[in-house]
Parts: C-alpha cells; structure tokens; sequence
C-alpha cells in the first residue's frame, strides 16, 4: 500500500482545526446578528428624524410665504395712508400754516363752517 497513510492523532487534529473553524464561524455570526437589529434601530431612527426634518423645513418655507405676504399686506395700507392726504388733514396743516379759511375752502374741498372750525381750532393751538 503505497496510498496516503493517515494516523488517528492527524485525523484528531484535522478534525479540532475544522472544529475551531465552524466555532470561529458561529462567533462571528452572532457578532453580526447582534450588530443589526441596533444598525437597524439606527437606520429606522435615522430616517425618521430626515423626514421630520424635511417637514421642518417645509413648514418654515411656508410660514416664510406667510410671513412675506402679511408684512405686505401690512406695508401697503401705511404707503396709501401717507400717499393720499384726506381734506381735513390738509385743511389741519394749512390752519396751523396760517393759511386763509377762503383757501381752505377752495384748495381742500370743504365747506365754510369746517373751514371756520378747523382754523379756530388751530388758530387758538398756534397762540396758546
């Protein structure tokens, strides 16, 4: 017999190596089983804080439309209020200008008896 002789102490040692392999195998299996349910959690977590993220994100481009929308509303009414100067706040100004209750009649549109009050009103403010 010319054929590969193998004693029982090569075969006790063949068989320990093969045991320590599925054994270092089996470690390192449990090490990942372990390992992915808290990479799991992590993902899960991680996707959910990117998506409340995103709704934050969109809630302040909203409020930021709103925010610009309101202060132009806001901004118009101020430009319009001192853009056109009512008749008695012009007839007011004229009066405490000094000006004649003939030309406030004549330049603001109003009637002889407001133009009386008005310059009697302011005449007396601008005396006393």
């Amino acid at each position: 017999m010319n054929g590969i002789v193998v004693t029982w102490p090569q075969l006790l040692y063949l068989g320990l190596v093969l045991i320590l392999f599925y054994v270092a195998e089996l470690l390192l299996f449990l090490r990942k089983a372990r390992r992915q349910p808290r990479d799991y959690e992590l993902i899960q977590r991680q996707e959910t804080l990117e998506d409340h993220v995103a709704l934050l994100h969109r809630e302040i481009e909203a409020l930021k439309i709103r925010l610009a929308a309101s202060s132009h509303l806001q901004q118009e009414p101020v430009i319009d209020a001192s853009s056109a100067e009512t008749p008695y706040a012009h007839a007011i100004r004229m009066a405490r200008q000094g000006a004649d209750v003939e030309d406030m009649v004549r330049e603001c549109g109003i009637s002889r008896g407001e133009a009386d009050l008005i310059a009697a009103l302011y005449r007396a403010e601008r005396q006393g």
